[in-house]
């Protein structure tokens, strides 16, 4: 187990805030929990086992379902009632402030439940021998490479990571991976380095990039939420939805149930290259 501090981690989730790209999609407090736990162990994924990364999936599945069964769902649309691409949506987040003190109250109680999976030993897996000598295929993962072979934007850390969105978030049916490591690609261009800057210019850019997600014409440069959300749309208008379980229609039981399926999914495959193609463009309009 490890304690780092990996600032860009931060900024590629700036854009998963609202269940990404403020879409009411899986929270991201979930997201962001999920990535916490597999930083915990990444010492463990350097040298390419296999069953390390099957036993965060698991714990990563455990903390999912965890939240659902404490604050009820998983998804920022279900759990604040609120549209983020309607003004009203927005007024009804801060005023009175019943939904945003619900915000805190959740991110405080996931933040004391994570804590306690420091030092705890993963638990056993039942990967079988051809799925440990197999390289695994993992889609929020596959789009990143993707990304940086096109636009030579990318981490090796995020890269690493994000198989903790295999089927929708540990395995759970939430958001898609490849729609998230779209959403991480552009926010490794345009997110927010909220370490670097003010209070002042963190909530000065959080406000323009909910303004943007109300505006056919973004305001000022380019941001995370402003091109985001045409990346969300373009998926969504392919996809049909932006949750695993909605695209896929079924549930995985586990590592080598969810390798079968995308390793002979041609649906993963057009959205996995979806993802790409549109991340790519946009950042490539960025230069």
């Amino acid at each position: 187990m490890v304690e780092k501090r990996e600032d860009i981690l931060l900024k590629s989730f700036s854009g998963l805030e609202g269940g990404v790209v403020a879409s009411g999609s899986t929270c991201g407090v979930v997201t962001g929990g999920a990535f916490g736990l597999a930083l915990m162990y990444d010492d463990l994924f350097q040298g390419g086992d296999t069953t390390n990364k099957e036993g965060v999936l698991s714990i990563v599945g455990e903390y999912s379902k965890w939240f659902k069964e404490n604050y009820g769902s998983t998804l920022c649309r279900e759990r604040s009632g609120v549209d983020w691409h309607t003004t009203w949506g927005h007024l009804r987040y801060f005023l009175p402030g019943d939904k945003l003190g619900k915000c805190f109250w959740h991110i405080s109680g996931a933040i004391r439940h994570l804590f306690d999976y420091q030092g705890k030993t993963l638990p056993p897996v039942d990967i079988g021998k051809k799925e440990i000598q197999s390289e695994p295929i993992h889609c929020a993962q596959a789009v990143l490479k993707g990304i940086r072979d096109r636009t030579g934007i990318g981490d090796p850390l995020l890269e690493r990571l994000s198989f903790v969105f295999d089927g929708g978030v540990g395995l759970q049916g939430g958001v898609c991976g490849a729609l998230a490591g779209a959403i991480m690609g552009i926010s490794l261009q345009l997110g927010l380095n909220i370490r670097d800057i003010s209070y002042f210019q963190t909530l000065k850019s959080f406000a323009i990039g909910h303004i943007n997600l109300l505006l056919d014409k973004p305001l000022g440069q380019a941001e995370s939420f402003g091109v985001g959300k045409e990346i969300v749309k373009r998926f969504r208008e392919e996809a049909g939805a932006s949750e695993c379980h909605a695209i896929m229609g079924k549930e995985f039981s586990g590592w080598t149930d969810f390798q079968e399926h995308i390793s002979s999914s041609d649906k993963c495959t057009e959205l996995i290259e979806l993802a790409i193609t549109e991340t790519s463009k946009a950042i490539k309009r960025l230069t």
